[in-house]
């Protein structure tokens, strides 16, 4: 039978894991693979991708100012001056407006997006509450957009991405009969991007997407996967069972293979996304001494790879086929969307970056992008 260790316990035990297994690793995460797919790098431009990051920054800018931050600390990793805007530039003001209210917005976590409650919310506001209170309060700030809907899909926190897209999928098709729903938005923060394509391809085979469902966002999404899932899934799957830390439900198993790079391109490579979505991306890097300091090990392995990385993914492998890139932000992979750094434990709020990065202004820049130009 499991036995539950307490959280401290287990966050040494990955530590202890991470520094002897990377203390044996190889020259690189990735070693070579005769069955894996074959993979080639293009400009985003060749690669189906619609490059939206200057005109999307604006839009970001201005959010910034609504909000007063007047911090010149630079958030988005601009484009080159160069770079052509290739997307339209919409109207968020107006076009906005008239579809929020009729717009259900539903947020899909990652790994471990039930172990530390309010904490772990995507975008939320990580306040504590009393006992009983509802996840889904953490986005009561963004109650002025007037969305028909903004909440969190409860999901398991480790469960592969097959469990957890039939969650999803379920969850879609009630939304999609809400009274007054007319347009669904799916953002799907890290695993939980993993696990969006799953419910996507889940409700294909079913018969059909909800009429209602038209864009999916991935915010640092583990699209390919990440090296790092191959090469620590061993020593994770052989801890992973024996320990129940800080909130999590107990493992169902599957979660790390769901990551792995070798998973996720023949995944890929059979289930192309559906047509008739939009799809938008948001990647994250930031240079390694701006990172919380616990993802610092991980992007000097990444490194090796892609200097472009958030800590646990290499930018280039969060990008959605044939999606419209609105910004690459400059931070890790838990300061683009996760609130941590309001933990009331000092301790967890130590081994944060401490940047503060603007996740609320992106959310709602985010949102307003693609509600003024989702079909």
């Amino acid at each position: 039978m499991p036995r539950v260790i307490d959280g401290a316990r287990f966050a040494a035990s990955i530590v202890l894991v991470a520094i002897s297994a990377s203390a044996c690793a190889p020259a690189t995460l990735l070693p070579y693979r005769p069955d894996q797919p074959l993979t080639v790098n293009l400009p985003a431009a060749r690669a189906g991708v619609t490059d939206a990051r200057a005109a999307f920054g604006e839009l970001f800018a201005a959010e910034l100012r609504a909000a007063g931050d007047a911090r010149p600390t630079p958030w988005l990793h601009g484009p080159p001056a160069s770079s052509a805007i290739t997307a339209a530039r919409p109207d968020p003001a107006s076009t906005f407006a008239s579809r929020a209210g009729a717009t259900s917005v539903l947020v899909a976590g990652g790994l471990f997006g039930d172990c530390l409650g309010v904490q772990a919310v995507p975008f939320g506001d990580g306040v504590e509450r009393p006992p009983g209170s509802g996840l889904d309060e953490g986005y009561r700030q963004y109650a002025d957009l007037g969305l028909r809907s903004l909440r969190l899909v409860p999901l398991p926190g480790r469960a592969s991405a097959q469990a957890n897209g039939r969650l999803l999928a379920d969850a879609l098709r009630v939304e999609a009969q809400r009274p007054g729903v007319h347009r669904i938005v799916l953002l799907a923060y890290s695993k939980g991007a993993t696990d969006a394509l799953h419910a996507l391809d889940t409700l294909r085979r079913d018969g059909a997407l909800p009429e209602g469902l038209l864009a999916v966002v991935s915010v640092a999404g583990a699209v390919m996967g990440t090296p790092l899932a191959d090469f620590y899934q061993a020593a994770y799957d052989a801890i992973s069972p024996w320990v129940t830390p800080f909130e999590c439900t107990p493992s169902q198993g599957g979660d790390m293979e769901s990551l792995t790079r070798r998973a996720r391109l023949a995944w890929l490579a059979s289930n192309p996304l559906p047509a008739g979505v939009a799809y938008y991306t948001v990647v994250a890097h930031a240079p390694v001494d701006e990172m919380a300091p616990p993802l610092r090990l991980t992007a000097r392995q990444l490194a090796a790879i892609d200097p472009r990385n958030d800590g646990q993914l290499i930018a280039a492998d969060a990008v959605l086929p044939n999606s419209t890139l609105l910004a690459e932000a400059r931070a890790d992979h838990w300061d683009v969307a996760i609130p941590r750094d309001r933990d009331p434990n000092p301790l967890l709020r130590a081994t944060t970056s401490g940047r503060g990065y603007p996740r609320e202004a992106l959310f709602r820049a985010i949102l307003k992008w693609v509600v003024a130009t989702m079909p």
